[in-house]
Formats: structure tokens, C-alpha cells, sequence
């Protein structure tokens, strides 16, 4: 019976590759530049029927094999308008854009254009006001659905995004520093991404840069300097030199570079802790500073074999040269309103017996087999390795003096293979693959002058994952796409210090994704749905407790579980106005949580899963209209949530209450401003505030408030070289008060950074190009938890 049936399967595969016709074909916009994911179908002519179909790959080209000789093409693509013309082999297909979506602006030509993609929001940098406005970090910083915060570019709503430039994940931050906006084609921000990405990743941004053209050698040169305002040593000195050769189908690359950087905090901290019996509060202030110099290099080859055939590796490294950070505390201790400690710590932290390191390589394989079938293969190498020193000296007039000195090291390595199929079935594109990695993570912390005991652990954690998606744009319809993933992790936690407390636990979960675009008049408008997962950062993964002083102590926590979340979201984009919000329910959320520690008033910060759920909604408007020369770039929202936690309380005769972090959400506004004027010139203005309120379990007390103002000169005929001067927090309010209630705990503090800078950057560009690497990364979110 497997036998006919096969030899059915047989016959009507030859019957169909029988006559079969082959269009071959690139589909381009109106700049000349492919369009990538077009929806490419022939139609029969008798009743308009769908007979078979493909999409276009990255280089816009597609392929599609047929028995219909004489049918009817039909291209689709949403922001474009559709086009239905005769098949021709080899033809060169160009879309125009769909004009009564795009328009709306007095002087549309500068204005940057977003429309949606099927997966996201798609912004273009070409031609508008972004391409002049200094390095890729810039550009992010003004894309719409993106917001630059204190800890770098963010999603709204989602946190930091994995980053990729041209199909190849970004590992190294200075590596957006090096990438100029006028070689930015467009940035498409992804809040949702589909089933090809890790169940951790809750969303992506990926870059397209210009297609340059010519060979031979090229360069870029970029350095800056960023000097604090109130602190003469606070300065950020940074420099990379990139070269790059191309002959024929190779691309040789490589660059190095070096970076100055340096922290200051000052805060003021209070710390309330409740018992049966007593009252022990902790008041005073804390003063961090820190300097660090870091090297990195990268090299790699690309070489195009054959037409659809890549095939190239690179191998990256980084190296910390100086780490010194310096903390003052000082605290007076009252117990029951009494004073019984007045206690000052002086803390050093330096490198220890090595320099940290890291080192990273890929390989990989892009190409298409047959006709049809799109192969894209990684196989990637991570490594880091660190050690730290550090040193405390307690001083303390009313109890005694003491030293204190901890050492530690870790060692971290991941393995990871990603393999991606795609194949074109009736008039979508089929695509499956999948993903394993695997990370061994060892770590050793000793600590002498205080009765902390020695901790030494390894973490072994095995990822396996298979992913398939199917997406299709159905002719008034719209775009749909659906995806599943499966991941399986095996994890093992050894204690080597006190082997029973090893943990050893196996579990898998389906995570869905799946999502709808589509074109309403001038409207466009998306939904999404999909399921991701959190799991604790292997520096979290450890029971080994770390010395602040005397009364704070911080641990990680070896019991934590991953957090499961699921995310409903809508897009909608009119002219130049574009709406998003996005709702999200957590269980499990991972939280910092602080408690009393023994009967000696310390106090241990450490990570801990939430039992109640955690619900956020992020509703927000951004419009980029031009006037003129004056283009704005204005972002408005709020972000409420829900979030009630059971906490211990002695003061309760249960011994426990509830605390709640709702009702007070967070409102935000970003308003960016930019002036072109003749001769390369460009001014910048802007300013970003956001109100008190609740976010994750604490509150926000203030309002911190962000000034930022830039000039810029573009020089020389072909525009390569650049110098921008900007200012940022010019006003100085980016700090923030912090709130925290966890029930026998409380702690109250006031933090102020040095933001407040002006910087000087000059940027270089000769010959350079399109970078033709393909290779795309695997084991991209466990590489990000390996800190």
C-alpha cells in the first residue's frame, strides 16, 4: 500500500513537472531598491483563480515553476499598490508606493514614511530626515515605536530589542556607533515577533542599509568624545577604524575598536524593616563612580560562490583593559527611633587575576537549492570569562571597624546551531527550522573578614527548539501569518559547596504566534497575538551572596522559573499618525524583591518569581509631520497596570497583607524636533518627560525630564564626512526617586546620574558598502542572558 502510494506521489509530480514553465523574476521600488517579502502569484486567466505563487527574498528576486503558460501575474506588497501585467522571464517588476496611505505632510519628500510590513512597522531613512542625523543609535532614537531611555534604545512597552543589519543579529553596541545613518536604508521595528526567534525575544528591529556600488578598498573612521557637565573626570572617549576590501564575489572585513567610559551616581537611600517587636531603619547616602576601557576587534569573510549561493564566517573579540569602580555608603542606623550604628564603607571593585574577555565566531551557509528552496544555516561559538576583586573598608565610631576582601571568576561557553527552510506553497511562504543551543556557565566567589560562606556552582542548560510559519496575502483581504515553536530546555543547577541544594528540573511549552495586516482606504492595520517566555539571566542563577556592607547584602536565586507571557497587540497607521497598543498578562514574573535577612537588621536583595499575575497595557500616538524645514518627530502615552501582591507583614495579626501597584500610570511624552537647511546644515531640539506612577513593583516618585539639543554639518561634496555637536540632559533632571513597599521591607531612594553631557563626534566615509554578510546568529537570546 506505501508502495502505491508513493508511486501515485510520483506520477503526479512528474505529471505536473510535465510542460512546466519557469518565471523568473525581481520586484524593486521606485527607487530601485529590492522589495523584499512581495507577494509574487500567477493567476489563471480563465477565472482569476490563485494557481501558484512565491515571495520575494531579500534580494527581491523570485522564482516560480508552472504548468500556466499564458496566466496572469499579480504582485502584491502592502504600502505599494497592487499590480496585475503579463509574466515575462527575467522581468524587473517596480511598485509604487500606495500614496493615499503615505501622504499627508506639507512637504512629504523629508518626511521619514512609516507603513506596516505584515510583521511590523516599517520606517524609511532614504530621503528624509533621519538619513543626516548622526550614527545608527540616533536614528533608533527617532524611529517611531522606539524611545531612547537610561538603559538604551527601547520598544515601547517591550524593553530592549535584538538588533539586526541585514539579516546578521548585532553583538557588539559600538557596532550601531559605526553604522552612519546616511547608510540606513529603512528600520523595521518588530513588537511581535514571529516563530523563527527564540520564545525569549519580545521584539527585534532590523536595519537595511544602502546598496553601494564599486570594489576595491573602503573605510570608515568615527570618534567621539562626550565630557560631563558637573564632573571633570566623567567622560566618554570612544574611536573604531573599519576596513573593508571587495573583489569579485569577496567581501574581506574587519575593524577595531576602543572605548573610555565613566558612571557617577549619587543617591540617598532610606530602608524601613518591620518586626514584631521592633522598627530598624537604615538612612543615608550612597556615592558610585566607575571607569572602564574596553577593546574589541572582528574579522570575516563573505564569499558569493554562485548566483544564490554565500557562504562566509567571522570571528569577534573584546577585551575589558581597566575596570575600576569606587562606592561610598554611609549610613546611620536607628532602631526603634534610637541611634545604634553610624557606619561608613568604602568599596573598590577592580579586576582580579585576569583581564574579563569575550570571544565569538559564526559560520554560515545562504542560499537557495533548486529552484524553490531557501536554506539559511548558523553555527555560532560564545565564550566569556571575568574576575573580580573587591575590597571594603567599614568604619564605624559606635560598634567597630572591620575589612572585608571577595574574590570571584566565572566562566561561561554556548553552542548553537539554527537552520531555516523556506519554501513558496500556493501564494505564500512556507518556512521551518530549527534551533539548539548549548551553554555551560561555572562560577567561585570567596569572601573573608565576614561569615559568608564559599559558593561555587555550575549551570548546564540544553535548548531545543523547531519552529514552522506560514504566511499569505490574500487579495482584498490582507496579509496573515501564523507560527509555532516548540522549545524543550534541560536544566541542572550544582551546588558544589553543598551538593544538596543542586536542582536538576526538564520542561517544554508551545508558544503561538500569529498576526493580520491589511489595508483599509488609507488606513492600515495590525494584529497580533503571541506567547514569549523570560528565563533569569545565568548571573541570577546562583545562590552565592555578595557584600554591600554591613545591613545589605544582594543574592541571586538558583529556585527561579521562567515567566510565561502572553501579548495582545493592534498597529494601525493613517498618513503620517500612527497608533499602537499593546496588552501583556505575565505569570510567574521575575521581580527584584528585598527582605530581612537573619535577626542582624541585613537586609537581601535577590530575584523571585511573583505569584499573581502581572497585566500592563501600552497604548501610544506618534505623528511625524513636515512643515517645512521643520520636521517633528512626537510620541504621547501611558502605560497603566495591574499587579496586587500577598506580602509577609508583622505588623498584621495574620502576619500578611496585600499590596497593590495600581491605579497611578505612567504617562510619556517624547518631542523631537528637527530644522534642515541648506548648505548640510541641521539643528535638533527635544525634550522627554515622563510622569509619577507605578512600573513593575515599584514607584515612581518624580518626574524625570530629558533636554536634548544637537547641531550637525555634513562636509565635503559626497557628504562623507560629518561633525555633530549634541548636549544631552542639559537640564539636568534625568534622575529618579524610587518607591518600593514588600511588605516587612520598605525602601525609599533618590538617585541621581551624570547625564548631563556634551559631545563631540566626527565621522569618516570612504568607499564603504553595503556589508554583504548574511550570517544571521544562533543561540541570539541565551548569548544575552550570558552577562
Amino acid at each position: 500500500m506505501k508502495r502505491a502510494i508513493l508511486f501515485s506521489i510520483m506520477l503526479l509530480n512528474a505529471a505536473f513537472a510535465f510542460g512546466k514553465k519557469d518565471w523568473n523574476g525581481k520586484v524593486v521600488d521606485s527607487k530601485g531598491e529590492p522589495v523584499p517579502y512581495a507577494n509574487v502569484a500567477v493567476l489563471s486567466k480563465a477565472d482569476s483563480s490563485v494557481v501558484c505563487g512565491a515571495v520575494t527574498g531579500e534580494d527581491g528576486i523570485y522564482n516560480i515553476v508552472t504548468k500556466e503558460s499564458d496566466g496572469i501575474l499579480m504582485v502584491m506588497m502592502l504600502g505599494y499598490k497592487t499590480l496585475y501585467l503579463t509574466p515575462a522571464d527575467g522581468a524587473v517588476i517596480t511598485l509604487s508606493e500606495d500614496t493615499e496611505m503615505l501622504e499627508g505632510a506639507v512637504a512629504s519628500a523629508v518626511m521619514p514614511k512609516t507603513k506596516l510590513t505584515g510583521e511590523g512597522l516599517q520606517t524609511s531613512v532614504r530621503g528624509s530626515v533621519l538619513e543626516n542625523v548622526g550614527d545608527a543609535n540616533d536614528v533608533l532614537a527617532k524611529t517611531p515605536g522606539l524611545v531612547k531611555s537610561q538603559n538604551g534604545i527601547e520598544v515601547i512597552g517591550k524593553g530592549a530589542p535584538l538588533v539586526y543589519i541585514n539579516g546578521h543579529k548585532v553583538t557588539d553596541p559600538s557596532e550601531l556607533e559605526r553604522l552612519q545613518s546616511n547608510e540606513i536604508q529603512s528600520v523595521e521595528v518588530i513588537a511581535n515577533p514571529g516563530a523563527q526567534y527564540a520564545a525569549t525575544v519580545k521584539s527585534v528591529v532590523r536595519i537595511r542599509t544602502i546598496k553601494r556600488q564599486g570594489e576595491g578598498f573602503g573605510f570608515n573612521l568615527n570618534t567621539s568624545d562626550a565630557q560631563s557637565l558637573r564632573w571633570a573626570e566623567g567622560n566618554n572617549a570612544r574611536g573604531a577604524l573599519n576596513v573593508n576590501y571587495r573583489t569579485g564575489g569577496v567581501d574581506i572585513f574587519g575593524g577595531v575598536n576602543y572605548s573610555h567610559s565613566t558612571y557617577r551616581q549619587d543617591s540617598y537611600a532610606e530602608t524601613t524593616t518591620f518586626g514584631e517587636s521592633f522598627l530598624l531603619e537604615n538612612k543615608g547616602d550612597i556615592l558610585g563612580m566607575g571607569f572602564t576601557n574596553h577593546m574589541h576587534g572582528n574579522a570575516g569573510v563573505n564569499w558569493q560562490m554562485a548566483d544564490n549561493h554565500f557562504i562566509g564566517g567571522k570571528v569577534e573579540w573584546g577585551r575589558t583593559l581597566r575596570h575600576d569602580d569606587h562606592t561610598e555608603i554611609a549610613t546611620d542606623v536607628f532602631e526603634n527611633g534610637i541611634q545604634t550604628d553610624k557606619l561608613t564603607t568604602f568599596t573598590r571593585d577592580t579586576i582580579g587575576v585576569f583581564n574579563p574577555y569575550s570571544i565569538g565566531s559564526n559560520i554560515y551557509y545562504n542560499g537557495l537549492i533548486g529552484d524553490k528552496l531557501g536554506v539559511d544555516v548558523n553555527l555560532d561559538y560564545y565564550g566569556t570569562a571575568a574576575s573580580n576583586l573587591s575590597t571594603s573598608q567599614e568604619k564605624s565610631p559606635m560598634t567597630h571597624d572591620r575589612s572585608i576582601t571577595a574574590d570571584s571568576d566565572n566562566d561561561a561557553r554556548l553552542y548553537a546551531v539554527k537552520a531555516i527552510f523556506s519554501y513558496p506553497l500556493w501564494i505564500g511562504q512556507l518556512q521551518a527550522g530549527t534551533e539548539e543551543s548549548f551553554t555551560r556557565r561555572s562560577e567561585r566567589y570567596a569572601i573573608k573578614g565576614i561569615e559568608i560562606p564559599t559558593s561555587a556552582s555550575k549551570v548546564i542548560e540544553d535548548n531545543y527548539a523547531g519552529f514552522a510559519s506560514y504566511g499569505l496575502m490574500l487579495p482584498k483581504v490582507g496579509m496573515i501569518n501564523a507560527g509555532i515553536r516548540y522549545e524543550y530546555v534541560r536544566y541542572r543547577y550544582d551546588d558544589e559547596v553543598s551538593p544538596q541544594d543542586s536542582i536538576a528540573r526538564n520542561y517544554g511549552r508551545w508558544f503561538p504566534t500569529v498576526s493580520y495586516a491589511g489595508a483599509f482606504g488609507d488606513v492600515q492595520l495590525m494584529l497580533n497575538y503571541s506567547t514569549k517566555t523570560r528565563r533569569p539571566d545565568f548571573d541570577n542563577l546562583t545562590s552565592a551572596i555578595r557584600y554591600n556592607n554591613r545591613y545589605a547584602w544582594q543574592s541571586g536565586n538558583a529556585q527561579l522559573q521562567p515567566e510565561l507571557t502572553h501579548d495582545f497587540s493592534l498597529t494601525a497607521v493613517w498618513k503620517y499618525i500612527t497608533l499602537v497598543a499593546d496588552y501583556t498578562r505575565t505569570d510567574d514574573a521575575i521581580m527584584t524583591w528585598s527582605a530581612p535577612y537573619g535577626n542582624e537588621g541585613v537586609i537581601l536583595v535577590q530575584p523571585r518569581n511573583i505569584d499573581s499575575p502581572y497585566r500592563t497595557l501600552a497604548v501610544y500616538l506618534n505623528l511625524t509631520p513636515t512643515i517645512g524645514i521643520w520636521t517633528m518627530n512626537y510620541t504621547v502615552g501611558l502605560q497603566p497596570q495591574w499587579l496586587t501582591i500577598t506580602v509577609p507583614d508583622p505588623r498584621e495579626a495574620s502576619g500578611k497583607r496585600e499590596t497593590s501597584f495600581n491605579g497611578k500610570p505612567i504617562f510619556a511624552a517624547e518631542l523631537l524636533n528637527t530644522f534642515t537647511v541648506k548648505g548640510g546644515w541641521q539643528f535638533e531640539a527635544g525634550v522627554y518627560a515622563i510622569s509619577k506612577g507605578y512600573t513593575t513593583n515599584a514607584y515612581l516618585n518624580n518626574m524625570p525630564v530629558n533636554i536634548t539639543a544637537a547641531i550637525q554639518k555634513t562636509l565635503l561634496s559626497d557628504g562623507s564626512l560629518i561633525l555633530r555637536l549634541e548636549g544631552d540632559d542639559l537640564a539636568g533632571l534625568g534622575g529618579n526617586d524610587i518607591k518600593t513597599d514588600f511588605g516587612n521591607n520598605r525602601i525609599d531612594q533618590a538617585n541621581y546620574f551624570d547625564t548631563q553631557r556634551i559631545k563631540l563626534s566626527l565621522r569618516y566615509n570612504f568607499n564603504t558598502a553595503k556589508s554583504k554578510y548574511r550570517g544571521t546568529s544562533a543561540g541570539a537570546d541565551t548569548r544575552s542572558r550570558m552577562k
